[in-house]
């Protein structure tokens, strides 16, 4: 039986313009016709979800996100860490409810820490025993010993471990590798984490990294690699991994690289940069509490907020590609393409490719989801509003269907 959505707008995710009073025929999880009311006809008995003045758009892909971990609990990141695998299981299953309701359905969990909770979750929402967005699941993250982010990641020195925790991961059935590359920590306080956060030094050599990228390719699998900048940054793109994730202290002679090898920029953390409620320098912000913190961290995150504002700008126009993720920031996706577009300059088209066909992408789904065109899965979404007049609109979802299940 074929399902008609119809909408005011119905913009595509491939760039072109928007068609007006836009069609969505749907015949059990697929797209089987797009276009306008004028050139679909409807029968007069067919099932219809008339979205009256809404927009219609593809589901939105969050590139980088953590299951177990939500920023808008009211607790401490590091206390979230230290639950049990159970409760964390429990909560990221509550937390990836948010991110559909919103009009995310398909997530790229890139790191949970113990007891394979990403792993867990995406296999039991593919086994339909419980809800949610698609899930990519990176399994475990790979890390270095004076790494960041120990909570997160596996421990992997030297370039024999790497390409063992590599191969594991790809064994336990991880649907993309994570490596942290940049970043290191002289000491185990919060303080010396934050004295090894937003730099350029490296924390794998270079033939780590492409250790773990041969590997991760040879099977079939992409790479995204934790990296605010510096050499890692060089050497993950030569050795071709392909998504920076972050690249906060990016320099301009980065930029040909990222276009000769089409890697990607993903979640370049734009809320924790711009947003005034849950920012570095918000009194919301539950990984740092910015009053408590000393003026060398504050200057640090000033310096690499201008950095990101001027070099992300001109990565922009000279035509790196861009998706967005929300990292531990569940349901707010729609903040990430408003500081997109005030704040990197980008179109309201390019925030929502950002999240939509960019996203599909990143994730190697592109086949699949990210457009809405004949043939695609049937991930689509309402917003009320003009997205591409305000891009603020995207937080206004209203129906959501995901592989021709409706959820909202």
């Amino acid at each position: 039986m074929t399902i008609f959505i119809k909408g005011k707008l119905l913009i595509d995710g491939t760039g072109k313009e928007p068609i007006s009073n836009g069609v969505a025929a749907v015949e059990g999880n697929r797209i089987v016709e797009i276009g306008d009311s004028r050139s679909i006809q409807i029968p007069p008995d067919a099932e219809v979800i008339d979205c009256n003045d809404e927009t219609l758009l593809p589901g939105l892909v969050d590139s980088h996100l953590h299951a177990g971990l939500d920023s808008t609990r009211k607790e401490p990141v590091l206390a979230q860490y230290e639950k049990p695998d159970a409760l964390r299981a429990l909560r990221g299953y509550i937390s990836l409810q948010k991110d559909i309701i919103a009009g995310v359905t398909t997530v790229r969990l890139l790191g949970d820490g113990t007891g394979y909770i990403d792993k867990i979750i995406r296999d039991a929402i593919n086994a339909g025993e419980i809800t949610g967005p698609r899930v990519l699941a990176a399994v475990h993250a790979i890390r270095p010993t004076h790494g960041t982010a120990p909570q997160i990641g596996v421990t992997a020195d030297g370039v024999e471990q790497v390409r063992y925790y590599t191969r594991q991961a790809i064994f336990l059935g991880a649907d993309v590798i994570k490596l942290f590359v940049s970043n290191i920590s002289r000491g185990e306080s919060y303080l010396d984490y934050l004295r090894g956060d937003l730099t350029q030094v490296p924390a794998y050599t270079k033939e780590e990294i492409a250790t773990a990228v041969d590997e991760a390719h040879r099977s079939g699998i992409k790479v995204a690699v934790h990296c605010i900048g510096g050499p890692a940054l060089k050497w993950s793109l030569e050795a071709g991994v392909d998504s920076i994730e972050h690249a906060n202290l990016i320099e301009e002679d980065d930029i040909p690289l990222f276009l000769s090898t089409g890697a990607f920029i993903s979640d370049p953390n734009l809320h924790l940069f711009f947003d005034k409620e849950i920012g570095f320098e918000s009194s919301g912000n539950k990984t740092h509490r910015w009053e408590d913190l000393p003026e060398w961290w504050h200057e640090k995150v000033r310096s690499s907020r201008e950095q990101t504002r001027r070099v992300m700008s001109k990565a922009l126009k000279s035509g790196v590609k861009f998706a967005l993720g929300t990292d531990l920031n569940h349901g707010g996706l729609w903040k990430e393409a408003k500081y997109f577009v005030e704040e990197i300059g980008a179109t309201q088209m390019q925030a929502i490719l950002a999240i939509t066909k960019n996203g599909a992408e990143v994730c190697g789904l592109e086949k699949q989801i990210g457009t809405l065109e004949k043939g695609k899965l049937a991930d689509i979404i309402s917003v009320q509003g003009n997205p591409l007049e305000n891009i603020e609109n995207l937080k206004n979802v209203n129906l959501v269907m995901k592989d021709g299940v409706r959820f909202k």
